[in-house]
């Protein structure tokens, strides 16, 4: 059997939603997944093909593997520690949710991953590959837990690669459709995109996630006019993809505050004003960054224009937004 879970594409309120205001995203059509397979013996095979590991891991070693695991975090939280010194390989990041949630005695498999999300895309990789995870521990199990339940397993796991889980990510690689966060209350949305929306992949951020909400609060978190226009932007976007209109005018909106706050790049400016010119809108789908050329993901929208035609000479991984409707899954 398999774990299967969707990426995700946050539509807006990519900062917002720290300060109280609602974020949305959906849940897209590329997919981790985890194969698990019983062996006879007294190890775990990891196979992980994206990542490049394939471990054999005692299985008497894997429970003081959380435990270390949940000490690296604590020095995180006590600052003795940086957020990517918490995990020794991205392969202990599976590990943990595995070893926590597994007896023994169902440890001793070949468990063979990898993701179709490009890493450190803003894509939401983490969160699907622990989310595949999760599912497939409750088949493993045959103890069927709540979309809550799941959520909340995947968003606290995911704070080891992060240093802070997202509930957005967690919640929407977990239910699919399209999901809203706002203070911590996860409500799912039946708005549906429909054709021409693609991604554009503009290179891994040179700060993580976490560095970028940190330096946005130090620059603007008591300005309360902006966070509401954040919000209001978040509102427009959501009607508007509700009622099937035209989001260009909220995209652009979304994005003249991004690059207010100081997350978007010189260079990604130029790429977004270059798609204008052949006939598309585009933000970041992400936290951006404030540093470097690169900020992630570009959520773009072109009424007509194809795909081919928009990208054409720019060298950057893209592709067509497809909606996920029924997020993470067990496949037998």
């Amino acid at each position: 059997m398999q774990g299967l879970a969707p990426g995700k594409i946050i539509l807006s309120g990519e900062h917002s939603v720290v300060y109280g205001a609602p974020a949305i995203a959906i849940a897209i059509k590329l997919y981790s997944h985890i194969h698990y397979a019983p062996v006879k013996g007294s190890e775990l095979i990891a196979e992980f093909v994206g990542i490049k590991v394939h471990s054999n891991h005692p299985i008497a070693k894997l429970s003081p593997l959380v435990s270390f695991l949940d000490r690296q975090f604590q020095k995180f939280i006590d600052g003795s520690i940086k957020v990517e010194n918490i995990l020794n390989s991205p392969v202990q990041l599976v590990l943990y949710v595995l070893a926590s949630q597994l007896p023994a005695k169902s440890l001793s498999a070949h468990f063979n991953g990898d993701s179709e999300l490009p890493i450190g895309s803003g894509m939401g990789s983490s969160a699907s590959m622990i989310a595949a995870a999760v599912l497939l521990v409750e088949a493993i199990n045959n103890k069927p837990s709540s979309s809550e339940q799941r959520y909340q397993l995947v968003k606290h796991c995911e704070r080891l690669q992060h240093g802070k889980g997202s509930l957005i990510d967690a919640a929407t690689v977990i239910l699919g459709g399209s999901v809203q966060v706002q203070r911590q209350n996860v409500k799912q949305l039946t708005l549906r995109l429909q054709h021409n929306w693609y991604w554009l992949f503009t290179g891994t951020p040179q700060c993580s996630t976490g560095e970028c909400v940190s330096y946005v609060a130090q620059q603007h978190s008591s300005d309360t006019k902006l966070w509401n226009e954040f919000a209001e932007v978040t509102a427009q976007m959501t009607q508007q993809l509700t009622n099937n209109h035209d989001p260009s005018e909220a995209i652009v909106a979304n994005q003249a505050l991004l690059e207010h706050i100081g997350v978007v790049s010189e260079r990604v400016k130029a790429i977004i004003k270059q798609l204008k010119m052949r006939g598309a809108v585009a933000k970041i789908a992400g936290a951006g960054s404030y540093i470097g050329d690169s900020c992630g993901l570009l959520l773009v929208y072109a009424k007509d224009t194809t795909g081919e035609q928009l990208f054409a000479g720019f060298n950057m991984k893209w592709g067509a937004v497809e909606q996920d409707l029924k997020g993470a899954r067990v496949i037998i």
